[in-house]
């Protein structure tokens, strides 16, 4: 089920918008978590333009990221966010590429859908639960998993206020969760996906501020075990 965009936060922010635009036309500074996330998914990158599936891809952005580093994949891109979805198709076809390949849809809805290779940036938190968004990306048969988030050494589920939306919107709520190491892991095993965890070379271990709520970033790699 798509969320309601009246409820959905990533609908009621003129600033962050503006900046996804600048973002998918490729007219704004590369982020370092799309310069690292492409870094990671380079090993996976194979002859025969593999498919990628980009979860949570706002202006898909991270499209550019793989061609700056001359990674040829099928990229697709998949956001809950109309608006997001808006963005993203209107700055591939300002850019000569096809539109079809972004689509508007929950991952945990996601089915009959496969491909090789899935990156997940700064979205599996503001999920209630991190168990049906990766049985779903699992299913896939992705043979690796490439997610940047809040990992720690137990779970914590917050339901809170944004904050930081536009005027009248400002009372909306979302999920602004940290997931265990551990549970993640042993989730990952039991569907088949050998987990590590690598350092974020923005934050470097250190808290980070995201709508003055703190997340500590690290990247989840799991590999499909043969």
């Amino acid at each position: 089920m798509i969320p309601n965009p009246d409820l959905n936060i990533w609908e009621h922010s003129r600033k962050l918008r503006s900046l996804v635009r600048r973002r998918g036309l490729d007219l704004a500074p590369e982020m370092d978590c799309a310069a690292q996330g492409a870094e990671l998914v380079a090993p996976f990158v194979t002859p025969g333009r593999p498919i990628l599936l980009d979860v949570g891809c706002g202006g898909a952005h991270f499209y550019h990221s793989l061609k700056r580093r001359g990674l040829k994949t099928d990229y697709r891109g998949l956001d809950s966010s109309p608006s997001m979805v808006k963005i993203a198709k209107s700055a591939f076809r300002k850019l000569g590429l096809d539109p079809s390949k972004i689509t508007l849809g929950d991952v945990r809805d996601l089915k009959d859908f496969r491909c090789q290779i899935v990156v997940m940036i700064n979205t599996l938190s503001f999920n209630a639960d991190f168990r049906q968004p990766l049985d779903r990306l699992a299913a896939t048969g992705a043979r690796a998993l490439i997610i940047r988030d809040f990992f720690a050494s137990k779970t914590i589920v917050k339901y809170e206020i944004d904050g930081f939306l536009d005027p009248g919107f400002n009372h909306l709520k979302g999920y602004w969760n940290q997931w265990s190491r551990t549970e993640v892991s042993k989730f990952l095993s039991s569907l088949g996906y050998r987990s590590t965890f690598v350092p974020d070379t923005r934050s470097k271990g250190k808290i980070e501020l995201v709508v003055n709520k703190p997340y500590r970033w690290s990247w989840l790699v799991a590999e499909k075990l043969p």
